[in-house]
Parts: C-alpha cells; sequence; structure tokens
C-alpha cells in the first residue's frame, strides 16, 4: 500500500508540474514562477483518506488538485504515514502556491518532521509560515515544539494562549496543562511569574498551593477552597477531586516505623556516612518512635546486606551513597526479584520461591490464587538512594537522590539569563567534572539566548592567569601596545583592553582557585570599561574562609545550598547546634550533613511526590522535587561575598 500511494502522489505532481505556467523575465530571459498572491485560503478537513485524496487529485484542475494535495499530506500526517505526508509536501513547495496553501504546506512539513522526531527542522519550518492569524493545529504544535525543545516556560505560555481560543474541555487536557506546571523549577516559575497569558495567574496560585500542601489534606482542602472562590471557571478545577482523593491515600499510607541506612561507617569513605549518619539523627530526635538500623557498605558484600534486609524487614531504606554500591544495591535487589517472581509455565503461573506458608513449592495457583496469596517482591521496601545509579532503572518503590553538578550550572544559567545578560564568558577547571558543568552551562545558555557562551578552560598552577588573560583578550591588547611602542620611538603610555563582547563572567573553580581568579579578572578590565560581573558555583565557596578572603572575593556570586547561607536554613536551631558541636567541619562535610537532614525528612514524602508531582519540599540542600523517573533534583539559594559578611541574594 505505501509503494502504491508514492506512485500514485508521484505522478499527480508531476501532472501539476506539466500544469505550471511559467512566465518570462524580460531582465534575464530566463522562464520564472508567477509571484504568490497574498491571498490566505482556508482548506478544510476532508473525511476522505489520504490515497482517495490523492487519486481525486489525478482528475482535478491546478488549483483543486493542490488542494486536494494538501489535504492528502495532512491526512498522512492524520494516519502515521509521515514519509508519504513529507515527500507530498517537499514536492509540493516546488509549486507555485498561493500564500494560504504555502502556510498549510510548511505547517504540514513541520508536523511530519516532528511527529519524526526531527524537533529543531520542525522548529525551523514552522517559523516559514506567515501569518498573523495561526490555525489551531499550529498553535498546538509550537507548543508541543517548545515543550520538546525543553523551552518549558515558553511551551506552557504557547499552551495557554492556544487554549484562550480553544479552551480546555476535558480533565485530560487539565491534566497535561498540570502535568507541565509540575516541572517547573522555581527559577522557571519565576520567569513565568513575568509573562502574561489566559488563565496563568490561577495556575501558578494552584501550583504554589499544591507545592505547600501537597501531603496534607485538612491544609490543601482548606487552601484550594479559597482559591476556587476567585477561579471559578479555571480549568484546574476539574483536578481537584481526584487530587484531594490521592493526597488522602497518601496519609493513610504513612507511617514508615522500621527504617535501614545503608551508608560506609568503615574505610576511607567513613567521614562522609558519619557525617551523613549525624544528619539523619539529629532529625531523629524529633520522631523517636521510628527504628533506625545503620548497616556498614564497607564491611559486607551486598548480597549480605541485603540479606540481612530480608530479615528485619524495614519499610523505607535511605542509602546507600557510594556510586559502586547504588549500582550493586539496584543489581542484587533485581537478581532476588527475579528468583522470587512468578514464572508461566504452559500458560499457568508456578510459584517456585518466597511464597506464602499455605501455598507448597511448585503448585499450580490460578488468578484467583494469586489475589489470595500475593507475592513479597524482594525490593517491596521503598529506597531513598543517596546517589545516581549509573546504569539500573529505578522500580516504582525506588528514588534517588540527584547532587549534579550539572543540574546546578543549568540553574545560573538560566536565572542569569533572565538578568538581561547577553554574552557570557565561562570560566572552567581543565578537569572532566568543570568540562561537564561548562557545557551544562553552554547548553542552556544557548536555549534561553541562541547566543553560544564562550569557555575558557584554564589549567592548575602557574598557566591559569595566562588562560585567563587570553580569554579576557588582554594579551591582544598588550601586543598592539607592544608593537606601537617599538615603531614609535618616543616614551607611549598605554592601558590595555578587554574584550567588550562579554557582559558576565561565570566560573567554576576551588575556593583557592577564585581567589587568584577573582582579583586577577578585575585588574585585567581596562578602567574604560565597566566592571564586568563575576557568578561561580557553590564549588567556589568555603564556609571556613577569613576577611581576607573576603576582601578578594568581594563582589563575587554564588549559588550553594540553604544550610550553608546566613539565615536560609529550614531549621535554623538545627544548624546552631550542629555548628556548637562540629565548629570546625568543612563545607563538603556540611553539604553531605544536610543531605542527611533531608533524607530522613523524605521518608514521609517521596510516596506523595511522586503521586502529586507539583510537591515540593524546602530542604536544608535546597528546594526538592521529583521528576516522573523518580529522581529528585533541587533548586540551589544565592549569595555575594562581601568584605564583611556573606549576603543572601534573591537572584529570582
Amino acid at each position: 500500500m505505501k509503494n502504491v500511494s508514492l506512485i500514485l502522489s508521484l505522478s499527480v505532481l508531476t501532472l501539476l508540474y506539466g500544469c505550471s505556467t511559467p512566465v518570462s523575465d524580460k531582465t534575464s530571459g530566463k522562464q520564472v514562477s508567477k509571484p504568490v498572491t497574498p491571498e490566505i485560503e482556508v482548506i478544510e478537513d476532508s473525511e476522505l483518506s489520504a490515497l482517495d485524496l490523492l487519486s481525486a487529485a489525478s482528475n482535478e484542475s491546478n488549483n483543486q488538485s493542490t488542494i486536494l494535495l494538501l489535504q492528502a499530506s495532512a491526512k498522512f500526517i492524520y494516519e502515521q504515514q509521515l514519509e508519504q505526508a513529507l515527500h507530498i509536501s517537499i514536492e509540493l513547495s516546488k509549486l507555485e502556491l498561493t500564500k494560504g496553501q504555502y502556510n498549510y504546506n510548511q505547517l504540514n512539513i513541520a508536523e511530519a518532521l516532528f511527529e519524526l522526531g526531527y524537533t529543531d527542522l520542525a522548529a525551523l519550518e514552522l517559523a516559514k509560515i506567515e501569518t498573523d492569524s495561526p490555525v489551531k493545529r499550529q498553535l498546538f504544535l509550537q507548543a508541543n515544539l517548545n515543550v520538546q525543545q525543553d523551552l518549558l516556560v515558553d511551551g506552557i505560555i504557547s499552551f495557554l494562549d492556544y487554549h484562550q481560543q480553544f479552551p480546555v474541555q476535558s480533565i485530560d487536557e487539565a491534566a497535561y496543562l498540570s502535568s507541565l506546571f509540575s516541572k517547573l523549577t522555581p527559577w522557571q516559575k519565576h520567569a513565568l511569574t513575568k509573562r502574561s497569558a489566559t488563565d496563568l495567574n490561577g495556575w501558578l496560585e494552584y501550583s504554589d498551593i499544591v507545592a505547600n500542601n501537597g501531603y496534607k489534606s485538612a491544609n490543601l482542602n482548606s487552601s484550594l477552597k479559597k482559591w476556587q472562590k476567585s477561579n471559578k471557571q479555571h480549568p484546574a478545577n476539574l483536578l481537584t477531586p481526584d487530587l484531594i482523593a490521592s493526597v488522602l491515600e497518601i496519609e493513610n499510607s504513612l507511617g514508615y516505623k522500621n527504617i535501614a541506612v545503608l551508608v560506609p561507617l568503615s574505610g576511607r569513605e567513613a567521614p562522609l556516612g558519619k557525617t551523613i549518619q549525624a544528619g539523619i539523627i539529629a532529625v531523629y530526635q524529633t520522631h523517636p518512635e521510628r527504628q533506625l538500623t545503620f548497616i556498614d557498605t564497607n564491611s559486607d558484600e551486598m548480597t549480605d546486606i541485603v540479606d540481612q534486609l530480608h530479615s528485619i524487614k524495614p519499610d523505607f531504606v535511605i542509602g546507600p551513597l557510594l556510586k559502586q554500591h547504588v549500582d550493586s544495591y539496584l543489581a542484587t535487589n533485581q537478581q532476588q526479584t527475579d528468583i522470587t517472581e512468578t514464572e508461566l509455565v504452559n500458560d499457568e503461573f508456578i510459584i517456585s520461591q518466597g511464597v506464602e506458608e499455605s501455598i507448597t513449592e511448585q503448585s499450580v495457583v490460578t488468578d484467583e490464587d494469586l489475589q489470595n496469596f500475593p507475592l513479597e517482591e524482594s525490593h517491596s521496601w521503598f529506597t531513598l538512594l543517596l546517589n545516581l545509579p549509573e546504569h539500573a532503572f529505578l522500580s516504582k518503590n525506588q528514588f534517588a537522590l540527584s547532587m549534579l553538578p550539572e543540574d546546578e550550572a543549568s540553574q545560573a544559567a538560566f536565572s542569569l539569563s533572565q538578568q538581561g545578560f547577553k554574552s557570557a564568558l565561562i570560566l572552567s577547571q581543565n578537569t572532566a567534572i568543570g568540562k561537564r558543568m561548562a557545557n551544562s552551562f553552554a547548553e542552556q545558555w544557548q536555549k534561553q539566548t541562541s547566543s553560544d557562551a564562550s569557555i575558557i578552560y584554564y589549567p592548575t598552577g602557574n598557566k591559569m592567569q595566562q588562560a585567563v588573560k587570553q580569554g579576557l583578550d588582554v594579551n591582544l591588547s598588550d601586543e598592539r601596545i607592544y608593537l606601537l611602542r617599538n615603531r614609535i620611538k618616543e616614551n607611549v603610555k598605554a592601558e590595555a583592553r578587554n574584550r567588550r563582547d562579554v557582559d558576565m563572567i561565570y566560573m567554576f573553580a576551588t575556593p583557592d582557585q577564585a581567589r587568584l581568579l577573582k582579583p586577577y579578572i578585575d585588574v585585567n578590565i581596562s578602567p574604560f570599561a565597566n566592571a564586568i560581573p563575576m557568578y561561580a558555583s557553590s564549588r567556589s565557596y568555603n564556609v571556613d574562609i577569613d576577611r581576607n578572603t573576603r576582601r578578594d572575593l568581594n563582589g563575587l556570586t554564588f549559588t550553594e545550598i540553604p544550610w550553608l547561607l546566613p539565615m536560609k536554613q529550614v531549621n535554623p536551631l538545627m544548624s546552631a547546634d550542629a555548628k556548637q558541636i562540629w565548629p570546625n567541619r568543612s563545607s563538603q562535610l556540611e553539604r553531605i550533613y544536610a543531605m542527611g537532614i533531608d533524607a530522613l525528612q523524605l521518608v514521609d514524602k517521596v510516596k506523595a511526590m511522586q503521586l502529586v508531582p507539583m510537591l515540593r519540599h524546602k530542604g536544608e540542600t535546597g528546594t526538592l522535587q521529583m521528576d516522573a523517573n523518580g529522581i529528585i533534583s533541587r533548586t540551589l539559594s544565592w549569595g555575594k561575598y562581601r568584605t564583611s559578611r556573606i549576603q543572601n541574594v534573591e537572584m529570582q
């Protein structure tokens, strides 16, 4: 059937080529097409199949045949025969079309490319449409393209603009809009508050309510009732009954009492494990009814540790922490799950191991028996991993904390792009992690500004400052001054000038490197130019700093977890106690301690975050949110070096 349609489309297009009427170009003598008229035609959808439309086109006049072919291309897209649709549209683009036909054909090309997975190409083709009155299909495609290109803020605005003309009619449409708002990070959400669209304010208020109360039905119900009084016609009203029911279900299923914690308590990584242990115990003091069991992941093989978990039967597992232990834990769990799963033999279920005592080994059971005697999976307990797995996938009962530095870099790039900066220079360590962070920043920067950031990778040691000088083009200015002085025998007074195409610098550097780089950049900025604002990642911040360090880094703005910023802690009393007990603890261990605090607090929230994706946890490591894969990411706060103190900054 595919070959028949392609042959038929080719024959019709060939017929159209023969019917086109060229006109003479008097200036060149060449044959050119007649100029496109500015009319906009309305091309209605057809009830005929794509093949029927192709057949009909072969028997019609030139203009009517073109319309039928345009309809056929759109119908092929509807029928998911995308190659045929794209073939017809590309051939039609070579013919003389009216403005309306051209726009319709471009829409077909863009939609076919989008459905085939060529998102960037689809966006380029869609942008070629020339109209002030976009049609329904065009608006819908533009919204989907924005979302697929990871332009979530633009995608939400596009969908709200679409629904302004075509209001939400079903709970599925409302649920999809809700899912987009659920994905918003705090920094994206702040950017969205500066935009305007139909129902936007109502959605923002609704998402705030769910984010703060999505695990407490009483608070949620009360807040939503107040919201509904001023948003009676808002599409989110379609979602509130199911939302409240889900939160009630969550409340009834909570109450984890027996918690096992898998961290390294011996060996080289013992300081990390013991610091997490201390953070967990700090929170545990507010929930003494729970049973905590700490298991040293450096003392036994993972198979023995999982066997121990089967013995103590925990409700919830926190950890492992180290990446190799995470992968081993997931693999061991999966292997044991495979052993205890049911096996399908001759269309009958055979229970081999791990069954209820009342079912004998190798007995044949029916579906009804399985309902009466459910199997217990080896990993039926909930697990919050403290690191991301390298290869394995998470089950529905497994979650993972993400502390990826790439996420921090992406947040910084987005937030800084919203400050009006247009051209960024990235100074990064010439290391694997430095390159990952620089690339993440650059990718987000390009998405938001449509411009490429300049990246300078500096080596450690004496060559670091020279690399920075080259990045600022100061060395080129020095060379010009040197040449000028050699040509003119008189003494020439000159100041080197830095490049002027950079309005912001972002660095990925250790505290010691930042202390060398920041003053060096300051002195290499031309006195004729404005100071270039400088920003940094949390790697540049050290809680143990003196006045001289603050002076050298004065004005440097950086991202950091709330726990390490003044008056940003969620629990200031807990912070004060920790500083009294461990006054000289390093910044790295402080961040690990904060992770331990958040880990135990998340025990009561991960299931809610899974069922209510809008829910947020304001933790000591940042504002935490979960994606559809069970990965919990964080949004950091901002601080700024001052000579006498660290200042909080509201970048959002």
